[in-house]
């Protein structure tokens, strides 16, 4: 029988969904959130950064090369950081579901590439919709596979699972919500798939309202990953993945896959574009947009790690309406959707 994330409530903002709690997995050095997840972050690693991001792309050929002993799991537990909670996220390419044999294939390449958690894979869109939209029928199957990578997993188990939610409608969410539940998982990953999460809200508390009756939100742990930014007005944007720690989230990664959408013949011929770039700004709470090609991904990181430990400190000394007042990007409808979270989301 897999263990559980264990969890305590060490202090919590009455406004806003933001609790400090302490973390404890197995094997992995116990730490507090809300916290700011790495992922290939240049050295030095800081002290603070307590969640390690190790992700890769599979694909059929990936299981089959695993099978042939020519793909080798340490070569991915290379990137497993010392005294960190490494999380081995598996990004799936496939369109469908795989026959049991390949899932088979799968649960144990995934066992052996995962430290001390077993976080459910993150997968296309196209492997949950039909004539381009979301189906019911796929994403049952979805689950079901799902199951059976679970069950496969339990016979020699003895990590905590981390349930992968897709941020889809609620209609579509809550089966995979449903069997986390019933398999008594205490710690749920929200992958919401490269789009603003301020800007689907709705779609995060309806997951939030399904999970708090069962096991109450101080008493979980939650991850969320994938996290995009509304567009750019001029040059700022809100930081709507930081801004998830506001909204129950206790840990934010990085982005490790894009939104989909079919090649635009009509934009061949479109003049290239400088390059992009976006930093943060803890002062505002915002991405500036920079033309240039200087890469930010370590230095928003860095930034992000600081400004999360700050906000960490806070909770319970001063109120988060005040903290984020004082910030220039957190506009009308950040606060409006956040106060939506907190109208129905409440905890003992």
């Amino acid at each position: 029988m897999p263990t559980k994330i264990k969890v305590h409530e060490e202090g919590r903002d009455d406004e806003y969904g933001t609790l400090r709690k302490k973390i404890d997995v197995v094997k992995t050095p116990p730490f507090e959130t809300p916290t700011k997840c790495i992922k290939k972050l240049e050295d030095p690693i800081p002290t603070s950064a307590y969640i390690n991001e190790v992700t890769k792309k599979i694909n059929l050929q990936t299981i089959e090369s695993f099978q042939e002993g020519k793909v080798l799991p340490r070569n991915l537990r290379k990137r497993f950081i010392d005294n960190k909670l490494n999380l081995t996220i598996f990004d799936l390419m496939f369109n469908s579901v795989p026959s049991y044999e390949i899932t088979k294939a799968l649960s144990n390449y995934w066992y052996v590439c995962s430290e001390n958690t077993l976080v459910l894979p993150t997968v296309k869109s196209a492997m949950l919709k039909e004539n381009n939209k979301w189906s019911l029928k796929r994403i049952t199957a979805c689950v079901a596979f799902f199951e059976s990578l679970i069950d496969i997993a339990e016979t020699i188990n003895y990590k905590p699972f981390i349930g992968t939610i897709p941020l889809l409608p609620p209609k579509f969410s809550k089966p995979f919500v449903k069997l986390y539940l019933d398999k008594g998982f205490n710690a749920f990953a929200i992958d919401v798939g490269a789009r603003d999460l301020i800007n689907h809200v709705a779609d995060l508390r309806a997951i939030l309202l399904e999970i708090n009756p069962v096991f109450p939100l101080n008493e979980v742990f939650i991850y969320a990953c994938n996290m995009g930014i509304p567009r750019f007005t001029t040059d700022r944007a809100r930081a709507d993945d930081f801004l998830s720690l506001f909204a129950y989230i206790d840990a934010f990664g990085n982005i490790f896959k894009s939104r989909g959408g079919a090649p635009r013949p009509d934009l061949r011929n479109i003049k290239p574009q400088p390059p992009k770039a976006k930093q943060f700004l803890r002062t505002e709470l915002n991405y500036q947009l920079l033309h240039t090609n200087q890469n930010f991904t370590s230095y928003n990181q860095r930034e992000q790690i600081k400004e999360t430990n700050f906000v960490r400190e806070l909770i319970g000394i001063e109120r988060m309406q005040k903290y984020l007042e004082r910030k220039k990007g957190v506009d009308e409808t950040a606060f409006k959707h956040l106060n939506y979270v907190m109208e129905k989301v409440k905890i003992k």
